[in-house]
């Protein structure tokens, strides 16, 4: 039970928990879900609902209900992929698909809404509490803890906690407010926007669309979201960008396919790819998800990493409270719970977004031909780019230090 805090002449309200997560996304909600185990946990979530708006593509693989340790319902996905589609800037198109891949795994586009309201309701399952349509505004260190301000609605609230989780996205407002700089380098902030498009034709699979003439230091993608409606989107790196997001994704959507069809919503933000915070910790705090950096590099996902870094903050957060130590020498735990799960997999994805940041459009058009025809062990990055290096020689000086 959220405790109230009387405030004595101060008609302001004051709550008190052990610990306070700031962000109601899976990164969020999943650390309260563990830290709840073990501790009084309240989050606060500036929205007014869970979920929406939706701000990715909602493409995950098929082992995300694993990490989450949640069963599998059909209700939280929107569609199951049974292919991919890479598009080169020439129009090359190069499918794959289990006759190509010898052990392929299947995706799905989840129903992001659905979904993170089924962990936020775990996690109330477990005792946490939660504060909606509130906004973080500050944090300060006291004897205690942290003292954290906020508002309800249009109401000051006060927040007395021990251990506080930044799930706030980058950057991140709770780390700057405890004197952590997290402010992401432009050349690793890639901007991005999608459009939810209806009706239109699609199919069960991933189209990504590659090269400067889609979407200048990033990729463009089509991912369907049942019968007849997709996340149409892009991520545009500004310093090679001559123009804004949107700009490339209406000349995207110029295309005949798009000409019937509508759009019902529309998400922009930032996503950092410049891989993880070194040290996503300090006294009295912990960062999850996007707030910490936790983003694949190369495809700018990162809900499995969100679940993960989650899980780990909470179960940390837990074991802090019970043993009464919120400093940064004991947080630092952190790194060594984190680090085996995602660690090796963001740091190669780090890389060889470095070494695609060489390639010219000429490069993708070979590389598509070269993947027209090849046979793959597995769709993972580190595989596909030994196959195309094994038959492009010439491309071995752009991606040596990745291989």
């Amino acid at each position: 039970m959220l405790k109230i805090v009387p405030s004595g002449g101060d008609r302001m309200k004051n709550y008190k928990c052990d610990v306070l997560v700031v962000g109601a996304g899976p990164a969020g909600s999943n650390a309260a879900r563990y830290a709840a185990k073990g501790a009084d946990v309240l989050v606060i979530e500036k929205k007014k609902e869970i979920g929406s708006p939706v701000q990715c593509a909602e493409g995950v693989s098929q082992g995300i209900f694993d990490k989450l340790e949640m069963k599998q319902e059909s209700r939280y996905i929107s569609t199951k992929i049974e292919y991919v589609k890479l598009i080169a800037p020439n129009g090359t198109v190069v499918r794959l698909d289990g006759e190509k891949v010898k052990y392929w795994k299947s995706g799905m586009v989840l129903d992001r809404e659905v979904f993170d309201k089924a962990i936020a309701k775990e996690a109330a399952r477990k005792g946490t509490d939660f504060l909606m349509n509130t906004r973080f505004i500050s944090a300060k260190r006291n004897s205690e803890g942290v003292t954290v301000k906020a508002k309800q609605m249009e109401e000051d609230i006060e927040i007395q906690a021990k251990v506080l989780i930044g799930a706030d996205g980058p950057p991140s407002i709770v780390a700057k407010s405890l004197g952590m700089d997290t402010t992401v380098p432009l050349r690793y902030m890639e901007s991005g926007i999608q459009y939810l498009m209806t009706p239109m034709e699609v199919e069960p699979c991933i189209e990504l669309y590659f090269g400067d003439c889609y979407s200048p230091g990033g990729y463009t993608w089509v991912f369907p979201k049942g019968e007849d409606q997709a996340n149409v989107g892009l991520g545009v790196l500004p310093v090679k960008a001559k123009e804004n997001a949107q700009f490339y994704l209406d000349k995207f959507i110029e295309r005949p396919r798009f000409k019937d069809s509508k759009i019902v919503e529309v998400n922009a933000g930032a996503i950092p790819v410049g891989g993880p915070l070194e040290k996503p910790y300090m006294d009295n705090l912990l960062l999850v998800g996007d707030a910490g950096r936790f983003v694949n590099p190369l495809t700018g996902g990162g809900i499995h990493t969100a679940i993960i870094t989650g899980k780990h903050a909470g179960e940390l957060a837990a074991e802090a409270i019970a043993k009464e130590d919120y400093t940064s020498n004991f947080l630092k735990k952190y790194n060594d719970m984190w680090k085996p799960d995602i660690y090796e997999e963001l740091d190669k994805c780090l890389k060889a977004q470095e070494a695609f940041m060489k390639l010219t459009e000429k490069d993708l058009d070979s590389i598509a031909d070269t993947l027209k025809d090849l046979k793959l062990e597995t769709i993972s990055t580190l595989s596909i780019l030994k196959a195309i290096v094994s038959k492009n020689p010439g491309l071995l000086l752009k991606f040596g230090k990745f291989i």
